[in-house]
């Protein structure tokens, strides 16, 4: 056995911190339950990973060895669980999918191979080890994990991008659980990527590069996992919407007539009741303040004003900024606190609104005002 080292009270603490977030998650009620329980699965997976990882180096035999390839078949089930958890989590009427069987023939296959290595005696098992017996089934096997994960990590990717290219019309802030999913598909992409060199020059080159390793690259998966669980303690649910893109007739939809009390209704909230006060405002939230369907509205904002939900929005909020500002409201508060005021509910959101809108930062605007 190998003498402590600093790495084992690492992984210690990524096992029990792993265990204590799959049990947290499930305490949660209310907050992406559906997804969660995806999420605690996957928590619970990594957790075997890093005990595989821990025994595999520090209390490695020829036995324990034949066991950690069983383990490893979570390379082929942590793919399909990312994309069901990114399908529960984003879109509305999901909170029941599943994948069909066949996205886990990979993984029966991998248990089947580990039950006939188990089968072998230590001593049979070394010995074809030695002779290079199982050289070529290792190779497709990790060579089928890199497909796999990347196969599934661009699934995800396409339902992240088609998520964002419908989130504009139905929400008016920035939702920072899409961004940190963006920063999870980029991490994780960059694991892949990392595996995919080592695999190819160690396979092929017999090139071996230091910390860059199957080993290495699915502990930093797995740790990282911990860091998705840690932030979904904190954020809220996320304002989901439908899988399908909703298809709505680019023609004219409404009669002019509808068209005309549409638009005076809604010029009413905006400019009377200053509706985009709300921070969260969603679609929903107008549409049921109108009594008008949410397809209509999303309509007449794409159709007739040539714009979306998000950008007409906070159209009117740097509008309300630029009005608080030339009552001199800046020499008061800060730039953030007005910002704030208007709407906006981060300072990111609104320096890239207040950009598009005026083409200018919002410090620099107010410098270039005339001095009162």
């Amino acid at each position: 056995m190998q003498p402590f080292e600093f790495i084992d009270l690492i992984l210690f603490f990524g096992i029990s911190q792993g265990i204590f977030l799959a049990v947290t998650l499930q305490l949660l009620k209310n907050k992406n339950t559906a997804a969660n329980k995806i999420l605690s699965i996957i928590l619970v997976l990594s957790v075997f990973m890093l005990l595989g990882r821990m025994i595999f180096f520090k209390y490695l035999t020829v036995r324990l060895f034949q066991w950690t390839i069983l383990i490893d078949a979570v390379i082929f089930i942590f793919g399909p669980l990312c994309h069901m958890y990114f399908r529960r989590l984003i879109f509305a009427k999901n909170d029941n999918f599943k994948l069909l069987w066949k996205h886990y023939i990979p993984v029966l296959l991998q248990v089947l191979f580990s039950v006939y290595v188990l089968s072998d005696s230590p001593e049979r098992f070394s010995e074809k080890l030695t002779l290079g017996y199982f050289a070529v089934p290792f190779l497709i096997i990790e060579g089928c994990g890199i497909i796999s994960n990347g196969y599934y990590w661009r699934l995800n990717t396409n339902l992240l991008r088609a998520y964002t290219a419908q989130e504009k019309n139905k929400v008016s802030y920035q939702q920072g659980l899409v961004s940190f999913l963006k920063f999870f598909q980029i991490s994780l992409g960059i694991f892949i990527l990392l595996w995919v060199i080592n695999f190819v020059s160690a396979s092929f080159f017999d090139v071996t590069i230091q910390w860059v390793s199957y080993n290495s690259v699915w502990g930093a998966i797995s740790v990282f996992i911990f860091v998705v669980g840690y932030y979904s303690l904190k954020e809220p649910e996320l304002f989901r919407i439908p899988f399908q893109k909703e298809k709505t007739n680019p023609q004219k939809r409404l009669p002019q007539d509808q068209i005309s009390a549409l638009e005076k209704e809604l010029k009413y909230v905006i400019e009377e009741e200053k509706i985009f006060l709300k921070p969260d405002l969603t679609l929903r939230d107008l549409s049921e303040r109108l009594d008008i369907s949410t397809h209509n509205i999303s309509w007449y904002i794409n159709t007739v004003l040539d714009s979306n939900f998000y950008d007409y929005v906070n159209h009117h909020r740097v509008k309300e900024f630029l009005r608080k500002v030339e009552n001199n409201e800046h020499h008061d508060h800060t730039i953030l606190a007005i910002s704030i005021d208007v709407g906006f509910n981060s300072k990111s959101t609104f320096n890239k609104a207040f950009k598009f809108e005026m083409k200018d930062t919002p410090s620099n605007y107010i410098k270039q005002l005339p001095v009162p």
